[in-house]
């Protein structure tokens, strides 16, 4: 999926189509294992919303998902913060596409929690 295997690259543009397909893939991961962290995360609460229907509980757990969230999300702003220098602007769009698409996914996921949590609520 490289740009490098083009002929005509003069060898900088190769090394920096290299290291862009490089930097996608280290940012791709993080993303991947933020995802997976959350999932597992919200599979938690819902295992443990199945135990117990204590309102109590489900809000400290809504908050330590909101807390992971700004986390990853404080992680997320760092990451595009270094790389935003060092990427084009069409690659940056790529990596907002898919970081908004991320979000959506956690978002979903946060809703259907919470509209779970309000049909247990006796």
């Amino acid at each position: 999926m490289s740009d490098s295997n083009q002929p005509g690259l003069t060898a900088s543009e190769e090394m920096l189509a290299r290291t862009f397909d490089t930097w996608r893939k280290e940012f791709r991961g993080i993303l991947e294992n933020h995802r997976r962290e959350i999932q597992d995360r919200l599979e938690k609460i819902e295992r443990e919303i199945e135990k117990k229907s204590d309102k109590e509980n489900v809000e400290v757990l809504v908050r330590g998902i909101n807390s992971d969230l700004h986390r990853h999300a404080e992680e997320i702003d760092r990451l595009h913060t270094r790389v935003s220098g060092k990427v084009g602007t069409e690659t940056m769009w790529k990596i907002v596409g898919l970081t908004l698409g991320i979000g959506t996914a956690v978002g979903g996921l946060v809703g259907y929690l919470i509209n779970l949590t309000l049909r247990l609520k006796p």
